[in-house]
Protein backbone atom coordinates (compact mmCIF):
# COMPACT_ATOMS: atom_id res chain seq x y z
CA UNK A 1 0.00 0.00 0.00
CA UNK A 2 3.07 2.22 0.39
CA UNK A 3 2.27 5.92 0.59
CA UNK A 4 -1.42 5.28 1.17
CA UNK A 5 -0.75 4.01 4.67
CA UNK A 6 -0.75 6.62 7.42
CA UNK A 7 0.91 5.70 10.70
CA UNK A 8 -1.27 5.83 13.75
CA UNK A 9 0.35 7.30 16.83
CA UNK A 10 0.77 4.83 19.69
CA UNK A 11 -1.97 5.09 22.29
CA UNK A 12 -0.94 5.58 25.93
CA UNK A 13 -0.86 2.48 28.10
CA UNK A 14 -3.29 4.10 30.53
CA UNK A 15 -5.60 6.26 28.41
CA UNK A 16 -7.87 8.84 29.96
CA UNK A 17 -11.55 7.78 30.21
CA UNK A 18 -12.42 10.36 27.56
CA UNK A 19 -10.08 11.29 24.75
CA UNK A 20 -11.38 14.31 22.82
CA UNK A 21 -8.65 14.10 20.18
CA UNK A 22 -9.81 12.95 16.73
CA UNK A 23 -8.49 9.76 15.21
CA UNK A 24 -5.47 9.96 12.96
CA UNK A 25 -6.29 9.34 9.28
CA UNK A 26 -6.73 5.66 8.44
CA UNK A 27 -5.40 3.84 5.38
CA UNK A 28 -7.61 4.22 2.33
CA UNK A 29 -7.80 0.46 1.86
CA UNK A 30 -6.13 -1.62 4.58
CA UNK A 31 -7.19 -4.76 2.67
CA UNK A 32 -5.40 -3.82 -0.54
CA UNK A 33 -2.26 -5.86 0.08
CA UNK A 34 -3.93 -8.50 2.21
CA UNK A 35 -5.03 -9.42 5.72
CA UNK A 36 -3.78 -11.89 8.31
CA UNK A 37 -6.37 -13.59 10.52
CA UNK A 38 -4.78 -14.61 13.80
CA UNK A 39 -6.26 -17.17 16.20
CA UNK A 40 -7.09 -20.82 16.67
CA UNK A 41 -8.34 -22.93 13.80
CA UNK A 42 -10.60 -25.38 15.57
CA UNK A 43 -12.30 -28.73 15.34
CA UNK A 44 -15.88 -28.03 16.42
CA UNK A 45 -18.46 -30.61 17.36
CA UNK A 46 -21.91 -29.15 16.66
CA UNK A 47 -24.71 -30.87 18.58
CA UNK A 48 -28.24 -29.97 17.47
CA UNK A 49 -31.55 -31.81 17.06
CA UNK A 50 -30.04 -35.01 18.41
CA UNK A 51 -27.32 -35.01 15.75
CA UNK A 52 -23.61 -34.42 16.06
CA UNK A 53 -21.34 -33.23 13.25
CA UNK A 54 -17.71 -32.13 13.21
CA UNK A 55 -16.80 -28.90 11.44
CA UNK A 56 -13.77 -26.74 10.83
CA UNK A 57 -14.16 -23.65 12.99
CA UNK A 58 -12.66 -20.57 14.55
CA UNK A 59 -12.49 -16.95 13.40
CA UNK A 60 -9.67 -18.01 11.10
CA UNK A 61 -12.13 -20.24 9.24
CA UNK A 62 -15.29 -18.13 9.08
CA UNK A 63 -13.70 -14.71 8.67
CA UNK A 64 -10.75 -16.05 6.66
CA UNK A 65 -12.99 -17.76 4.09
CA UNK A 66 -15.20 -14.67 3.89
CA UNK A 67 -12.25 -12.42 3.10
CA UNK A 68 -10.94 -14.84 0.50
CA UNK A 69 -14.31 -15.21 -1.21
CA UNK A 70 -14.34 -11.45 -1.61
CA UNK A 71 -11.01 -11.59 -3.43
CA UNK A 72 -8.86 -10.44 -0.49
CA UNK A 73 -5.39 -11.99 -0.16
CA UNK A 74 -5.71 -13.87 3.12
CA UNK A 75 -3.23 -15.43 5.51
CA UNK A 76 -4.12 -17.45 8.59
CA UNK A 77 -1.77 -17.62 11.58
CA UNK A 78 -2.74 -20.58 13.73
CA UNK A 79 -1.31 -23.40 15.84
CA UNK A 80 -2.52 -26.89 14.95
CA UNK A 81 -1.29 -30.31 16.05
CA UNK A 82 0.66 -32.35 13.51
CA UNK A 83 -1.90 -35.14 13.60
CA UNK A 84 -4.63 -32.68 12.58
CA UNK A 85 -2.83 -31.05 9.65
CA UNK A 86 -5.44 -32.36 7.22
CA UNK A 87 -8.05 -29.93 8.55
CA UNK A 88 -6.06 -27.05 7.07
CA UNK A 89 -6.54 -28.45 3.57
CA UNK A 90 -9.99 -26.85 3.47
CA UNK A 91 -8.42 -23.42 3.89
CA UNK A 92 -5.66 -24.17 1.44
CA UNK A 93 -8.23 -25.32 -1.12
CA UNK A 94 -9.56 -21.75 -1.21
CA UNK A 95 -6.07 -20.29 -1.67
CA UNK A 96 -5.67 -19.12 1.90
CA UNK A 97 -2.03 -19.11 2.98
CA UNK A 98 -1.76 -20.98 6.29
CA UNK A 99 1.14 -20.05 8.58
CA UNK A 100 1.03 -22.91 11.08
CA UNK A 101 2.86 -23.09 14.37
CA UNK A 102 3.66 -26.27 16.30
CA UNK A 103 1.30 -27.45 19.01
CA UNK A 104 0.76 -30.76 20.73
CA UNK A 105 -2.99 -30.24 20.57
CA UNK A 106 -5.55 -28.55 18.36
CA UNK A 107 -8.25 -26.37 19.87
CA UNK A 108 -11.56 -28.25 20.10
CA UNK A 109 -15.00 -26.97 21.06
CA UNK A 110 -18.35 -28.63 21.62
CA UNK A 111 -21.21 -26.29 20.62
CA UNK A 112 -24.71 -27.32 21.70
CA UNK A 113 -27.46 -25.52 19.82
CA UNK A 114 -31.13 -25.66 20.88
CA UNK A 115 -33.35 -23.10 19.19
CA UNK A 116 -31.99 -19.66 20.09
CA UNK A 117 -29.85 -20.95 22.95
CA UNK A 118 -26.26 -22.09 22.62
CA UNK A 119 -23.64 -23.39 25.03
CA UNK A 120 -19.96 -24.02 24.46
CA UNK A 121 -17.43 -26.33 26.01
CA UNK A 122 -13.69 -25.98 25.41
CA UNK A 123 -12.35 -29.53 25.22
CA UNK A 124 -8.70 -28.70 24.56
CA UNK A 125 -6.64 -25.77 23.37
CA UNK A 126 -3.56 -25.17 21.26
CA UNK A 127 -0.47 -23.40 22.57
CA UNK A 128 -0.58 -19.58 22.32
CA UNK A 129 0.34 -17.88 19.04
CA UNK A 130 3.67 -16.14 19.64
CA UNK A 131 4.81 -12.65 18.70
CA UNK A 132 7.48 -14.19 16.47
CA UNK A 133 4.80 -15.91 14.38
CA UNK A 134 3.07 -12.58 13.80
CA UNK A 135 6.31 -10.74 13.10
CA UNK A 136 7.10 -13.19 10.30
CA UNK A 137 4.01 -12.21 8.28
CA UNK A 138 3.79 -8.46 8.93
CA UNK A 139 5.45 -7.47 5.66
CA UNK A 140 2.92 -9.50 3.68
CA UNK A 141 -0.23 -7.67 4.84
CA UNK A 142 -1.61 -4.21 5.57
CA UNK A 143 -4.02 -5.31 8.32
CA UNK A 144 -4.58 -7.98 10.94
CA UNK A 145 -7.82 -9.49 12.19
CA UNK A 146 -7.26 -10.75 15.75
CA UNK A 147 -9.75 -13.49 16.62
CA UNK A 148 -8.79 -15.11 19.94
CA UNK A 149 -11.22 -17.77 21.13
CA UNK A 150 -9.93 -17.75 24.72
CA UNK A 151 -7.59 -15.36 26.58
CA UNK A 152 -4.43 -17.42 26.02
CA UNK A 153 -5.08 -18.01 22.32
CA UNK A 154 -2.58 -15.26 21.45
CA UNK A 155 0.49 -14.28 23.46
CA UNK A 156 -0.42 -10.66 24.22
CA UNK A 157 3.22 -9.62 24.17
CA UNK A 158 2.29 -9.30 20.50
CA UNK A 159 0.46 -6.10 21.43
CA UNK A 160 3.81 -4.35 21.84
CA UNK A 161 4.84 -5.47 18.38
CA UNK A 162 1.60 -4.32 16.75
CA UNK A 163 1.41 -0.99 18.60
CA UNK A 164 3.93 0.57 16.23
CA UNK A 165 3.44 -1.66 13.20
CA UNK A 166 1.46 0.83 11.06
CA UNK A 167 -0.99 -2.01 10.36
CA UNK A 168 -4.73 -1.64 10.78
CA UNK A 169 -5.99 -3.89 13.57
CA UNK A 170 -9.47 -5.41 13.66
CA UNK A 171 -10.33 -7.13 16.95
CA UNK A 172 -13.02 -9.66 17.82
CA UNK A 173 -13.22 -9.48 21.62
CA UNK A 174 -15.05 -12.79 22.13
CA UNK A 175 -12.09 -14.79 23.45
CA UNK A 176 -11.15 -11.98 25.83
CA UNK A 177 -14.58 -11.92 27.45
CA UNK A 178 -14.59 -15.62 28.31
CA UNK A 179 -13.56 -17.80 31.19
CA UNK A 180 -13.37 -21.58 31.29
CA UNK A 181 -14.74 -23.43 34.33
CA UNK A 182 -14.84 -27.20 34.14
CA UNK A 183 -14.43 -26.82 30.38
CA UNK A 184 -17.66 -24.81 30.17
CA UNK A 185 -17.46 -21.28 28.74
CA UNK A 186 -18.83 -18.31 30.72
CA UNK A 187 -18.70 -14.54 30.23
CA UNK A 188 -15.87 -12.80 32.10
CA UNK A 189 -13.42 -10.08 31.07
CA UNK A 190 -9.76 -11.09 30.70
CA UNK A 191 -6.83 -9.05 32.00
CA UNK A 192 -5.50 -9.11 28.43
CA UNK A 193 -8.48 -7.23 26.99
CA UNK A 194 -7.05 -3.77 27.64
CA UNK A 195 -3.84 -4.58 25.76
CA UNK A 196 -5.86 -5.81 22.80
CA UNK A 197 -8.27 -2.85 22.72
CA UNK A 198 -5.34 -0.49 23.02
CA UNK A 199 -3.99 -1.54 19.60
CA UNK A 200 -7.36 -2.00 17.84
CA UNK A 201 -8.88 0.38 15.31
CA UNK A 202 -12.23 -1.42 15.01
CA UNK A 203 -13.61 -3.92 17.55
CA UNK A 204 -16.50 -6.35 17.35
CA UNK A 205 -18.59 -7.94 20.10
CA UNK A 206 -21.93 -9.64 20.54
CA UNK A 207 -24.54 -8.29 22.94
CA UNK A 208 -23.29 -10.13 26.06
CA UNK A 209 -19.66 -9.32 25.31
CA UNK A 210 -20.45 -5.64 24.70
CA UNK A 211 -22.35 -5.30 27.98
CA UNK A 212 -19.46 -7.03 29.77
CA UNK A 213 -17.06 -4.40 28.37
CA UNK A 214 -19.23 -1.49 29.49
CA UNK A 215 -19.68 -2.96 32.96
CA UNK A 216 -16.01 -3.81 33.36
CA UNK A 217 -14.78 -0.33 32.43
CA UNK A 218 -17.74 1.48 34.04
CA UNK A 219 -18.33 3.56 30.91
CA UNK A 220 -21.14 4.50 28.57
CA UNK A 221 -20.90 3.28 24.96
CA UNK A 222 -19.36 6.41 23.40
CA UNK A 223 -16.88 6.62 26.28
CA UNK A 224 -15.60 3.14 25.48
CA UNK A 225 -14.70 4.17 21.93
CA UNK A 226 -13.00 7.35 23.09
CA UNK A 227 -11.11 5.65 25.90
CA UNK A 228 -9.49 3.23 23.46
CA UNK A 229 -9.48 5.55 20.44
CA UNK A 230 -11.56 3.11 18.40
CA UNK A 231 -12.91 4.39 15.12
CA UNK A 232 -15.88 1.99 15.21
CA UNK A 233 -17.49 -0.60 17.47
CA UNK A 234 -19.45 -3.37 15.76
CA UNK A 235 -22.11 -5.05 17.93
CA UNK A 236 -24.08 -8.07 16.71
CA UNK A 237 -27.41 -8.94 18.32
CA UNK A 238 -28.24 -12.20 16.57
CA UNK A 239 -31.63 -12.27 14.88
CA UNK A 240 -32.36 -8.78 16.26
CA UNK A 241 -29.71 -7.33 13.95
CA UNK A 242 -27.17 -5.06 15.58
CA UNK A 243 -25.46 -1.71 15.26
CA UNK A 244 -22.18 0.05 14.57
CA UNK A 245 -21.16 3.02 16.68
CA UNK A 246 -18.58 5.46 15.37
CA UNK A 247 -16.04 7.54 17.29
CA UNK A 248 -18.45 10.49 17.42
CA UNK A 249 -21.05 8.39 19.26
CA UNK A 250 -23.44 7.99 16.30
CA UNK A 251 -25.10 4.57 16.11
CA UNK A 252 -26.13 2.92 12.85
CA UNK A 253 -28.65 0.13 13.43
CA UNK A 254 -29.28 -2.72 11.02
CA UNK A 255 -31.88 -5.46 10.80
CA UNK A 256 -31.32 -9.16 10.14
CA UNK A 257 -32.97 -10.25 6.89
CA UNK A 258 -35.75 -12.81 7.26
CA UNK A 259 -34.30 -16.30 7.48
CA UNK A 260 -36.62 -18.88 5.99
CA UNK A 261 -34.83 -22.05 7.00
CA UNK A 262 -32.18 -21.57 9.71
CA UNK A 263 -29.49 -24.24 9.71
CA UNK A 264 -26.57 -23.44 12.04
CA UNK A 265 -25.74 -19.99 13.50
CA UNK A 266 -22.13 -20.96 14.25
CA UNK A 267 -19.74 -18.46 12.69
CA UNK A 268 -22.41 -15.99 11.54
CA UNK A 269 -20.89 -13.18 13.61
CA UNK A 270 -17.43 -13.86 12.18
CA UNK A 271 -18.84 -13.85 8.64
CA UNK A 272 -20.67 -10.59 9.37
CA UNK A 273 -17.57 -8.82 10.69
CA UNK A 274 -15.37 -9.82 7.76
CA UNK A 275 -18.06 -8.94 5.19
CA UNK A 276 -18.60 -5.60 6.92
CA UNK A 277 -14.89 -4.74 6.78
CA UNK A 278 -14.68 -5.71 3.11
CA UNK A 279 -17.69 -3.51 2.34
CA UNK A 280 -16.29 -0.59 4.33
CA UNK A 281 -12.73 -0.62 3.05
CA UNK A 282 -12.47 -2.58 -0.20
CA UNK A 283 -15.85 -1.45 -1.57
CA UNK A 284 -15.84 2.00 0.09
CA UNK A 285 -19.41 1.70 1.42
CA UNK A 286 -20.66 3.90 4.23
CA UNK A 287 -21.48 2.32 7.59
CA UNK A 288 -25.20 1.84 6.93
CA UNK A 289 -24.70 0.19 3.53
CA UNK A 290 -21.86 -1.97 4.85
CA UNK A 291 -24.11 -3.18 7.67
CA UNK A 292 -26.90 -4.10 5.29
CA UNK A 293 -24.52 -5.95 3.00
CA UNK A 294 -22.86 -7.88 5.84
CA UNK A 295 -26.26 -8.75 7.35
CA UNK A 296 -27.31 -10.38 4.07
CA UNK A 297 -24.14 -12.46 3.96
CA UNK A 298 -24.48 -13.50 7.62
CA UNK A 299 -28.12 -14.52 7.04
CA UNK A 300 -26.97 -16.74 4.18
CA UNK A 301 -24.47 -18.30 6.59
CA UNK A 302 -27.21 -19.11 9.12
CA UNK A 303 -29.18 -20.76 6.32
CA UNK A 304 -26.15 -22.84 5.35
CA UNK A 305 -25.93 -21.16 1.95
CA UNK A 306 -22.70 -19.18 2.27
CA UNK A 307 -20.03 -21.48 3.71
CA UNK A 308 -21.63 -24.80 2.90
CA UNK A 309 -21.50 -28.06 4.83
CA UNK A 310 -19.14 -29.42 2.16
CA UNK A 311 -16.75 -26.57 2.90
CA UNK A 312 -16.80 -26.92 6.68
CA UNK A 313 -17.60 -30.54 7.58
CA UNK A 314 -14.76 -32.80 8.72
CA UNK A 315 -14.72 -36.56 8.26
Amino acid sequence: MGSKRVARSPKPLNPEPLNPEPLNPEPLNPLEKGIAVVGSTTIDEIVADGRSVFKLGGVTTYSGLTYRRHGINTLVVSNVAKQDLAILNKLGAENIIVCRGESGTTTRFVNRVAGDSRSQKLQQQAVPIKSAQIREILDQVDSLHLGPLYPQDIDWEAAKLLQNSNRMIFLDVQGLTRIKKNRQIYTAVSDHLENALDIAHIAKANDAEYRALLDYYHVRPHELLRRFNLSEMVVTLGKKGGFVENHSGVKYFYQTPKIESPSDPTGAGDVFFAAYLVARYADKKDIADACRYAARIAAQQVEGKYLSADTLCLG
